[in-house]
């Protein structure tokens, strides 16, 4: 795939796509990246953050790496769709970079191996990302006792930005990761989203708590700081003046930055036909 075919097909915006596409990387010395990334995928990340105005150069090779992705995609019959609908991260998180750091490129680059590596894939609304649990989930679900033992095969559900979180979508996000990767493996998703002291912030049918709907709670774990990063984020650049558009659709709600931010990680759980399906989620 061309570079510039990729770059229109996931929407970057077309000063970003300009600025990258006059890097002066030669076939050389991406062959080289190429190579390092393939090996070690952080190793290939320092060695580009090495350079000057390093995010650019970032994305650069992101969507070239990416370009290279699709040809797996095809071999291995995935739809094209999920292509363009999963590396469309790139452009969001691009967009993010020029919002935090007043420059086009990417700054979230440790993201972004899961995607080059086929382990992550949006469906519909919600993304899902296939890896082991990398320590020993537990909690109460339905009034027992639940493990989930550290090495075992799970489902991680990511909630990304660009569209409405309107729960109809998502259970169809669901049904379609059900079909494709089944239902034996706990689905895990983390999410300051779901944090259960929304519901005294937002209306009953605003649609992150008909979204907390398809949850049940399972443990909570008071180190996660992601609802702090992400309402300190959205003051600072003004993207949150009482409104949370991507998860309502551009509806007001109310403020609650400081209540909102607390350090907690809600586990969430859910039943999809059988076995159940498990949710973590951070808040």
């Amino acid at each position: 795939m061309e570079l510039k075919d990729f770059c229109k097909g996931i929407g970057l915006m077309e000063e970003a796509a300009d600025k990258m596409l006059s890097l002066p990387i030669s076939e050389e010395e991406y062959t080289r990246n190429r190579e390092l990334y393939r090996q070690d995928y952080f190793a290939f990340c320092d060695r580009i953050k090495e350079k000057e105005d390093f995010r650019i150069w970032m994305l650069a090779y992101l969507c070239r790496f990416a370009c290279d992705t699709y040809d797996v995609y095809m071999e291995r019959n995935i739809a094209e769709k999920i292509f363009w609908d999963t590396f469309r991260d790139i452009t969001y998180w691009c967009e993010n970079c020029l919002r935090d750091y007043g420059e086009y490129g990417i700054n979230e680059y440790g993201w972004f191996w899961r995607h080059l590596k086929l382990t992550l894939f949006r469906l519909g609304r919600l993304e899902f990302e296939i890896l082991d649990a990398d320590d020993d989930i537990t909690g109460i679900l339905e009034g027992k006792a639940y493990k989930i033992p550290k090495g075992t095969p799970i489902i991680n559900v990511h909630i990304p930005q660009g569209d409405p979180l309107v729960k109809e979508d998502c259970e169809k996000s669901f049904q379609q990761a059900c079909t494709w990767f089944g239902t034996e493996r706990p689905y895990l998703c983390h999410s300051w989203l779901l944090y259960p002291k929304l519901r005294e912030l937002l209306k009953p049918e605003s649609n992150i708590i008909r979204f907390q709907e398809l949850f049940t709670l399972l443990d909570t774990d008071m180190e996660g700081t992601e609802a702090e990063d992400f309402w300190r984020g959205s003051v600072r650049s003004g993207r949150l003046s009482r409104k949370n558009r991507s998860a309502e659709g551009g509806k007001e709600v109310p403020d609650g930055r400081e209540k909102a931010g607390k350090r907690s990680w809600d586990l969430y759980a859910r039943q999809i036909k059988n076995p159940c399906l498990v949710v973590t989620v951070q808040s």
